[in-house]
């Protein structure tokens, strides 16, 4: 990264951190119960959205979620050929950013306006517009890896002990949040 881009990110963080301080009330939703759940992630490669694409077929067919959207962040100019926006994928680039490297557009504005129950963070980095989304995001409950540049953002975190595979991440959350306000049926004995 360029030292003129580092100084754009570093801008861009500090506006992101000054911006996210909003009050804001939590609600711990167990994902078998969420009527909406968002999912952002990055899409670095063909391998990680096919990864979150079978995570989100997996959590439509086991739970009945049917409104599920999913927002890709690719970190080239234009989007590569194995992402187009579909029923429930949309993905935005670089172009798509403005100078502070915060994410504009429909795409962006249309994901942070709907109120979701859940929110998951896919990212096994720290990446700016990816953050800036799930900080600016109206959903109820936000989930993610644990990091100190998410504590600000996110409602629960997941430690992922030094691992950095998105399977083991998917994995970890959705264990979670299953057992998040889980009714548990009265024992007989």
């Amino acid at each position: 990264m360029k030292w003129i881009d580092r100084i754009k990110e570093w801008m861009g963080r500090r506006r992101l951190v000054r911006e996210a301080l909003a009050e804001r009330r939590p609600v711990a939703r167990n994902l078998a119960t969420a009527g909406k759940v968002g999912i952002v992630y990055w899409a670095r490669d063909e391998t990680a959205h096919t990864q979150v694409k079978n995570y989100v077929k997996k959590v439509k067919e086991d739970l009945g979620i049917h409104k599920i959207m999913a927002l890709g962040y690719v970190d080239e100019r234009s989007l590569p050929h194995y992402i187009s926006p579909k029923l429930n994928f949309d993905a935005f680039c670089i172009k798509d950013l403005n100078w502070y490297r915060i994410p504009q557009g429909n795409t962006v504005d249309n994901f942070i306006a709907e109120e979701y129950e859940v929110l998951i963070d896919l990212t096994l980095d720290d990446i700016l517009p990816v953050q800036y989304i799930v900080a600016k995001s109206r959903a109820r409950f936000k989930v993610g890896r644990y990091g100190e540049a998410n504590k600000h953002f996110l409602d629960m975190m997941i430690d992922m002990a030094g691992s950095q595979s998105l399977p083991q991440l998917i994995t970890q959350i959705d264990h979670y949040l299953m057992m998040i306000n889980r009714s548990t049926e009265p024992s007989l004995n």
